[in-house]
């Protein structure tokens, strides 16, 4: 439907106003962009992106804003070319002045310096094509125009002015498709009361498919359901084909579209590789694509990399038919000549090579496993490519056996390694010696993950023959030495071997296998009880690491001990931010220290009295540990410590000493160590049943078990573990009636933990014995205790009988008002995580799913006026 071309005024003056252009029908206001641009002080606000992404609605939303005093000027050039002497003519008719002769430029400059009232242009749909003329006028009227002029223009193609001079000067404010693509709430407010059947995970894949693209969502939404959603999202939909082909393909040269349909096939593509591709000069495509506004997204901060915006990639691999074989050659070699075998893998395995991908392979370091998601890959090439080829070295044997050991797949490493007893003997003594050096580094990290004590004299022996070259592998050792040693509660030999690694790492460059070792170290300081070094460590590592790769295992596990520290500091919020975050790098990787995540989580949201979300997410670990064919070794114990812990908060101890005591029972009879990550796992077993018999009246056993406990974690410099002792000795004497005794313990508890900063504890006694804490505890120790106080009492459910507590019946009032997540979090000064999961809790208690239901249940119910 072709639009006509329009002009439209809105001043102080009625006898000149016209109606602005209609909204759509399903239009949904964006408040987080049209505040930020009706407020801003800029001379020009500039929204420059592809088609359908709401260019014209969002201006059109803006001007409905316009100040009381503005006058307003709507002209729509409906995409085409235009003169400046046209752009004289048409304003000039809009601001009822006479049309004089002259320069076009000069009479432009006159016409808007003498209007006497603030006053917006606005330009919509601005030439798609290249307009010089055009383009050359607005740039010299830009800097001439007085600054009660504001100018708002919309277009598919960024025009070419001098916009860095005008960004340094503060009058440009821009707006591009990424910021125009539809967020979660929107989407949903977008979906509203038609579409009642679309949410979670359909919602999720709809923004994912679509990357918040606004005219492909409503297509793609058009007249159906949930079912016929999923349908057109695996399928394909005729309607936005048919918009692709129309709004987007039609008006481009031939040569174009079919560099498009290639890549299509590249998941990034630069210059160069362009280059290489398509035997053009790579800047000159990348150039027009960017000029054309081709749904091109940069995928880094130096606009290097790209790739085509998603569902635009989508249709088009569905009409090419299959994968450019040529292209993906190409990519192959140039990926493998700059260094990166493991997209070179990738491309050759698109173009149906699989023995050139087994090459590519071979060069692939040990190093590139802890790089974003390549273990992931690895893995998913071992089940693409043909068996034989991972057996057919020795290198790749290994390779395998460390990505099945990264992934936690320990069951599958002993088959691996089997395999190697067809390259034994070697050829001569030394290349012998390296291959079984080899073999016992991949078994001690085995060992060690299977908390086998073993693995120390195989890491040992494996250093002992492995040559300086094989420096990753010796950093691995050292690695499983320093576990080892934390697991038995040998910190300084645990320092010592982190120390060793280190040096290791540095001496060959590495940030990656650096960061690696940091992790071990993060965790020595959690049980030394140095929080605030470990939370500066784990930032300064994340830092560093992040220089050499974007994702990773690594960077995952940061995260996540950053989580850890944050928590015991009693910052539960950031804490939980930083352990979601890791856990999100986990799973993107397949890395099984996810379940550290987890368990950091289960006792955030138990201390916070969230039983049901904690019993959740104990079940949502066990089934991501199984779905990820971790063996049931690696997390059974520790979601029994888990699930220990949370009987115990929920007032339960004889169901949870059942479980401390099933743990400590099966490690000492099988002889085992506690797992990586969780090195305290058999003196937390111990400390939570020594609690079970403190709550089922059992003192005399309680207090000799932790008297035992507190003496062993003296002598090994476990200091966390000793103050937590000493405040549930204090409970214990408490109980007994031996007040004196147990304000004694007391004190140097509280002592122990102002030294350390450690809030958590000290917050369970603080439950317990709220008098006696304020009493004997230091001033910030008072205070931290305090406001936490007043942060739970927000939490709880009002005495009105209301199933919602003050804090949530405030964002829901909020929520009433039409405000977003993001602007309820800036008004209660709390995160959007915080409001997000307020509001799933609002669902929960209120028994609805959307926001508007979540309102009217509420108001039915007397909660909200």
């Amino acid at each position: 439907m072709t639009r006509q071309a329009s002009v439209r005024v809105l001043d102080s003056r009625p006898a000149f106003s016209q109606p602005l252009p209609r909204l759509p029908a399903n239009h949904v206001p964006r408040p987080r962009l049209s505040r930020v641009l009706r407020d801003s002080a800029c001379r020009l606000t500039l929204i420059s992106a592809p088609a359908g992404f709401g260019k014209s609605v969002l201006l059109a939303e803006c001007a409905r804003q316009v100040p009381s005093g503005t006058r307003l000027v709507w002209l729509d050039l409906l995409g085409r070319p235009l003169t400046p002497a046209e752009l004289l003519g048409r304003l000039s008719a809009v601001l009822q002045r006479p049309l004089e002769s002259g320069d076009p430029q000069t009479l432009l400059g006159n016409l808007l310096s003498s209007i006497d009232q603030p006053l917006w242009i606005v330009l919509d749909d601005y030439p798609r094509q290249p307009c010089p003329e055009l383009d050359d006028c607005l740039d010299r009227l830009l800097e001439q125009t007085p600054a009660s002029l504001r100018w708002w223009i919309g277009g598919r193609r960024r025009p070419s002015w001098n916009l860095p001079r005008l960004l340094l000067q503060g009058d440009l404010l821009e707006v591009d498709a990424q910021a125009l693509a539809f967020n979660e709430d929107e989407l949903r407010g977008l979906l509203g009361d038609q579409h009642p059947d679309v949410h979670g995970e359909l919602v999720a894949r709809l923004l994912h498919d679509c990357e918040g693209w606004p005219a492909g969502i409503c297509l793609l939404l058009f007249k159906t359901d949930a079912t016929g959603l999923r349908e057109r999202l695996a399928a394909g939909s005729t309607l936005l084909e048919d918009y692709i082909e129309r709004e987007v393909l039609r008006d481009l040269p031939p040569a174009l579209v079919q560099h498009l349909r290639v890549l299509a096939h590249i998941p990034r593509f630069s210059a160069e590789l362009c280059g290489q591709l398509l035997d053009e000069d790579g800047n000159a495509l990348l150039d027009e694509l960017l000029g054309r506004q081709l749904f091109l997204r940069g995928l880094d901060s130096a606009g290097q990399w790209f790739r085509l915006w998603r569902p635009l990639a989508l249709i088009l691999r569905r009409q090419s038919g299959g994968q450019p074989i040529q292209a993906h050659l190409r990519a192959c070699r140039w990926f493998f000549l700059h260094g990166d075998p493991r997209e070179a893998v990738e491309h050759a395995l698109w173009a149906e090579q699989p023995e050139v991908a087994a090459s590519y392979l071979q060069r692939f370091g040990q190093e590139q496993l802890l790089v974003g998601h390549s273990v992931t890959q690895f893995l998913q090439w071992r089940a693409e490519l043909p068996a034989y080829l991972f057996a057919s070295t020795p290198r790749l044997i290994f390779l395998l056996g460390w990505a099945l050991v990264t992934c936690g797949r320990f069951d599958e490493v002993d088959d691996v390694l089997a395999d190697l007893s067809r390259f034994l003997p070697q050829a001569d003594a030394r290349r012998q010696r390296q291959l079984l050096a080899h073999w016992q580094a991949l078994q001690g990290m085995l060992m060690r993950q299977r908390g086998l004590p073993g693995a120390r004299q195989h890491c040992r022996e494996a250093l002992a023959g492995l040559s300086e070259s094989a420096w990753s592998q010796r950093v691995l050792c050292y690695q499983a030495l320093a576990q080892q040693a934390m697991a038995q509660t040998e910190l300084d030999e645990a320092q010592r071997c982190c120390e060793e690694g280190l040096f290791q790492a540095r001496h060959s460059g590495s940030l990656i296998y650096e960061g690696l070792l940091n992790v071990e170290r993060i965790h020595l300081h959690g049980m030394r009880g140095e929080f605030a070094l470990g939370v500066e460590l784990a930032e300064q590592t994340i830092g560093q690491v992040s220089t050499a790769l974007r994702h990773g295992p690594v960077i995952g596990r940061l995260h996540m001990l950053r989580g850890a520290m944050l928590a015991a500091q009693g910052r539960y919020e950031e804490a939980g931010n930083a352990y979601r975050r890791g856990m999100r790098e986990a799973e993107r990787c397949e890395d099984a220290y996810r379940l550290f995540g987890y368990f950091g989580l289960i006792e955030l949201v138990a201390d916070q009295g969230d039983f049901t979300q904690a019993l959740n997410l104990l079940q949502e670990a066990e089934r991501v540990m199984q779905w990820q064919h971790v063996p049931e070794e690696r997390y059974h114990a520790v979601l029994q410590l888990a699930g220990g812990l949370l009987h115990l908060r929920r007032g339960e101890p004889r169901q949870a000493r059942e479980l401390f005591q099933a743990l400590l029972e099966r490690y000492r009879q099988r002889g085992l160590l506690a797992p990586s990550s969780f090195y305290c796992l058999m003196l937390r077993a111990r400390f939570g049943l020594a609690l079970c018999d403190l709550r089922l009246g059992r003192l005399g056993a309680a207090q000799e078990a932790l008297l035992a406990l507190r003496d062993e974690s003296l002598v090994a410099g476990h200091a966390p573990l000793v103050c937590e002792c000493r405040f549930a000795l204090a409970e214990a004497m408490l109980t007994a009636g031996r007040a004196y005794q147990a304000e004694l313990e007391l004190r140097r508890a509280l002592g122990e933990a102002q030294r350390m900063r450690l809030l958590r504890p000290l917050q369970a006694f603080f439950r317990l014995h709220p008098e006696l804490v304020l009493r004997l505890a230091s001033p910030a120790q008072r205070e931290s205790l305090q406001l936490l106080q007043q942060a739970h009492e927000e939490e709880l459910p009002r005495d009105d009988n209301s199933p919602l507590s003050s804090r949530e019946l405030a964002v829901l009032a909020l929520i009433a008002q039409g405000l977003s997540n993001q602007e309820i979090a800036e008004r209660l000064f709390i995160s959007l995580h915080t409001v997000k999961t307020h509001a799933r809790r609002i669902h929960s208690k209120l028994k609805v799913e959307r926001r508007t239901q979540a309102v009217a249940q509420a108001k039915a119910l007397g909660l909200l006026d």
